[in-house]
């Protein structure tokens, strides 16, 4: 719990405001100086501290235990507001609720409303944030209706605003839409980059869906005090699952879904994944944000789970040809990366079940995958960052695992895909075995998020050496090997290439006097 508490003891409120946008989150630099001034207090309400201009917005409370929402008080706008938000983080039967919210209003006003003027409660007693269920499949970031320009003139919808101006956070708001699914990532988001995991978020409503943190307060734990609830059930919850995770994770199961773009070179614009791949099967086409009106605009590859790297590389390879048989128009480029194109973000998306998310998780997952293959990448795809691609960006799924999201797409190259397949399913099998974390250092974090490789490259040996005394590497070496030897190398890969050809076997894999690895 909250591995990262020196490091967030050791931030001053300039860097704790710095971490924060770096990884888009707004903060109130007065309020967070505040907070460091009266580090004594218990509590405070933030509304009446004085009259600046955020004294009279909605304000919220977030508790969050292991990377959940366990429970939203609003506050700051009346007796309406004396209710609790229910989070998605509960444990029951020993199993993570996901999808669930509860808004409990006071009793004075059972009709409050929320900050959108929506009603808290129906009169079937349930929220109208209840009634979203699960966020549907969402892309990593997609571009704007129809084609696109390589240029990055942006096609407009009615309303004034673009596609891809309606997308990121509030598309990707895990497992809550709407308001309080932006809420909820942005209190777990903000902890996570502060290197936490549990406690209290507090949260200015700004307009527009847009919060701004005012405060951390992290979750410590009294030597001969239990937890207070709701963390100590959910803490009891957490104990459990990982009591029954054998040592290797042999129940582990990996899955996956990396994007590409069709691009027609002639023209400089992207063609609509929907005109060639169906919405559902092992190839298809992934929507867009919100306005799109049917156009499927991004590529996705969707190979069956399976428990070893081999198999699902194996199901990766077929849907490769799945794509290439349904997408007939052979003068159509096939585009991969993090941003193969000014406004089109790609992730290369990791699904993961048979493994209890946690945060020393994610983290080996950022500092022993997503480091390396930012060395590798192109750098083009920084321009991805903050929008998508920041640290720890995850999702929890129906099916009770939950998808690593911070990758961009590795389908530039079979020799990328391989090595992160294979890389991925080392770390999550061991990652107790994985403790160091260089990106916690704030050079190295600042580095990260500006695309700056140099401070990195130097960060990386450690991490290599210790990937390489774990049990299960030997069989993944054939396929990590020729990462390493690239990042060795400070070779990167090219995404302005036509990867097709690449996919079908008719191209080189790594070639060692290139500058770009293919």
């Amino acid at each position: 719990m909250n591995e990262g508490l020196h490091l967030f003891r050791g931030l001053a409120p300039d860097q704790i405001e710095h971490r924060l946008r770096r990884c888009g989150i707004e903060a109130d630099p007065v309020a967070l100086a505040r907070q460091a001034r009266n580090k004594e207090t218990k509590d405070h309400i933030t509304y009446s501290l004085g009259q600046d201009s955020g004294s009279y917005r909605q304000h919220y409370r977030v508790a969050v235990f292991n990377l959940a929402v366990l429970e939203c008080r609003p506050f700051g706008a009346g007796a309406a507001m004396g209710g609790v938000l229910r989070g998605s983080g509960e444990i029951r039967n020993g199993v993570d609720a996901v999808g669930r919210i509860e808004y409990r209003t006071s009793q004075a006003y059972p009709g409050g409303q929320g900050e959108d003027g929506s009603e808290g409660r129906r009169a079937d007693g349930w929220s109208g944030d209840e009634q979203a269920g699960l966020a549907g499949r969402s892309g990593a970031g997609h571009g704007q209706l129809g084609e696109q320009r390589e240029d990055g003139s942006e096609g407009r919808r009615a309303d004034g605003w673009s596609g891809y101006e309606q997308a990121g956070l509030a598309e990707r708001s895990g497992e809550a839409r709407g308001t309080a699914g932006v809420l909820y990532t942005t209190a777990v988001r903000a902890l996570y980059s502060l290197g936490l995991d549990s406690g209290e978020v507090e949260l200015r409503a700004m307009g527009g869906r847009r919060y701004a943190v005012t405060g951390i307060a992290p979750l410590m734990p009294v030597p001969g005090t239990p937890l207070p609830e709701p963390y100590r059930t959910a803490s009891a919850g957490l104990d459990r699952l990982l009591a029954l995770e054998p040592p290797g994770r042999p129940g582990l199961l990996m899955g996956m879904d990396p994007e590409f773009l069709l691009l027609r070179a002639s023209t400089g614009r992207v063609v609509p994944a929907s005109r060639h791949l169906p919405t559902d099967g092992i190839a298809g086409c992934d929507a867009g944000p919100p306005g799109t009106h049917g156009v499927f605009p991004v590529a996705e590859l969707r190979p069956a789970p399976r428990g070893e790297p081999r198999a699902l590389l194996a199901q990766l390879m077929s849907a490769a040809r799945e794509a290439d048989r349904l997408i007939a128009d052979r003068s159509l480029c096939w585009r991969a990366g993090g941003m193969p194109l000014r406004g089109w973000a790609l992730g290369g998306h990791l699904h993961f079940s048979g493994v209890t998310l946690c945060a020393p998780l994610l983290r080996a997952l950022d500092n022993y995958l997503a480091l390396p293959m930012f060395l590798l990448e192109d750098v083009r795809a920084a321009a991805r960052r903050p929008r998508y691609g920041v640290l720890g960006d995850f999702r929890r799924q129906p099916h009770g695992g939950f998808e690593y999201r911070t990758l961009p797409s590795f389908l530039v190259s079979p020799v990328i895909a391989k090595g992160a397949v294979a890389l991925a399913h080392l770390i999550v099998s061991h990652y107790e075995d994985l403790p160091l974390r260089p990106l916690d250092r704030e050079d190295l974090h600042a580095a990260y998020y500006s695309g700056d490789k140099t401070p990195l490259r130097a960060a990386w040996p450690p991490l290599e050496a210790q990937l390489r005394r774990l049990g299960g590497y030997t069989a993944a070496a054939r396929w990590l090997g020729p990462l390493w030897r690239a990042i060795a190398a400070r070779r990167t890969w090219d995404e302005a290439r036509d990867i097709r050809a690449s996919w079908l076997g008719s191209a080189p894999s790594v070639s060692g006097a290139q500058r770009h690895l293919e």
